[in-house]
């Protein structure tokens, strides 16, 4: 069966069986990614509006040499992990490939 015949017919099992496990895996982490994302980004910017106008308003001081520090020191965490995620996966880069896919198709907007 084509793929696109198997979403017309809502044949999800047979999709992902013919696309592979590393695909499903791969749009499953997109799509909780992209969710997870627009969440966060919701509400950082409106903890950010919020600060931005009680600073203007002279209600509150806020130290933004602070939140630099925090936002470097997250940066300097993350960048060898993801340098472990790219090792990773063009170590398995058959499967990587297909999740690769399936995480773009996962994050892509509808």
């Amino acid at each position: 069966m084509d793929p696109q015949q198997s979403v017309e017919a809502g044949n999800w099992v047979a999709l992902a069986a013919y696309m592979g496990f590393s695909f499903f895996v791969g749009f499953a982490i997109g799509f909780a990614v992209k969710t997870f994302l627009k969440i966060m980004f919701f509400l950082v910017g409106t903890i950010l509006l919020i600060l931005f106008v009680l600073q203007y308003n002279g209600m509150i001081e806020v130290h933004w040499a602070g939140f630099e520090t925090v936002y470097n020191g997250i940066i300097t965490w993350i960048t060898p992990h993801l340098g472990g995620l790219k090792n990773f996966a063009t170590a398995n880069l058959s499967s990587a490939s297909m999740a690769g896919l399936g995480l773009f198709l996962g994050l892509r907007k509808k």
